[in-house]
């Protein structure tokens, strides 16, 4: 993993998010960080100049033995389209967003960073504003009860662990009692965890909750969990992909770092 994509407005959200980067960036030989401003519209001279400047300037202050390399880049445009443009073309490993999160009280919260999620197909590191420390040591991945067919996905937590030495935990929620426990598909995914996690997969824990994400988020702050990683597609051969309401409420939710393997 040497390549990673930070959309950048100098906000103190994309800023938190840059500040995560540089540390997990340290721990990937010969990494780059790119900072990706977006504009809707054509930026004027004297704007861009000044964007410059500030990009230079931040450049400077991040620049050390150990870290991370820094580039900065425009695009103008859509932000999804800008973004997946700019991945493809500068064949990046990881896309690591910032997010405000959803507002106390909001019924249908929508965040840049929670519609990016679904509608790209792609790898994100989603950086929660409130989250202002970095530290790697466990991951929970929160599994469904269907059997991984899809199991690419699964290279990039190994990269993400390995490179951490951190401790991969597995979790699914059931929301009845009838569906809790060990069934043939978690033994197939078992099977398949073993083998592409190797010595960092730790254990599979099973939980029953009407409310899948408080069964997730108990289970993070009982285990002291740095990482949430969710699949938000169903990675199954017999139905089609999907991803919505709960890939959207942990983006905007998680009080930690969010890893979706798309």
């Amino acid at each position: 993993m040497k390549n990673l994509l930070i959309p950048f407005d100098f906000s103190d959200v994309s800023m938190n998010a840059l500040e995560y980067a540089i540390k997990f960036g340290a721990r990937c030989e010969k990494a780059t960080i790119n900072l990706l401003y977006i504009s809707k519209s054509k930026l004027e001279k004297d704007k861009e100049n000044e964007l410059k400047n500030k990009f230079e300037e931040l450049l400077k202050k991040h620049q050390g033995a150990g870290k991370p390399a820094l580039g900065y880049h425009f695009r103008i445009g859509n932000f999804t389209d800008a973004v997946v443009d700019i991945h493809k073309s500068l064949k990046i490993d990881l896309v690591i967003m910032g997010t405000s999160g959803a507002e106390e009280g909001a019924e249908s919260p929508v965040t840049r960073t929670s519609r990016f999620v679904l509608e790209a197909d792609l790898p994100v590191l989603v950086i929660p504003v409130s989250h202002r420390y970095f530290k790697l040591d466990k991951i929970l991945l929160a599994l469904g009860e269907d059997v991984m067919h899809d199991t690419s996905t699964l290279n990039l937590l190994l990269d993400v662990s390995s490179r951490s030495n951190a401790e991969v935990d597995v979790l699914t929620v059931s929301r009845t009692p009838e569906s809790t426990g060990y069934s043939e598909a978690d033994e197939k995914n078992e099977n398949t965890l073993q083998y592409y996690l190797e010595m960092f997969y730790s254990h599979h824990s099973f939980a029953e909750n009407e409310d899948i994400l408080q069964g997730i988020d108990e289970y993070i702050k009982k285990h002291d969990v740095d990482l949430l990683a969710i699949m938000p597609k169903t990675h199954s051969k017999t139905s089609s992909p999907s991803k919505g309401k709960l890939t959207r409420e942990v983006t905007l939710k998680s009080e930690i770092p969010v890893l979706v393997l798309d």
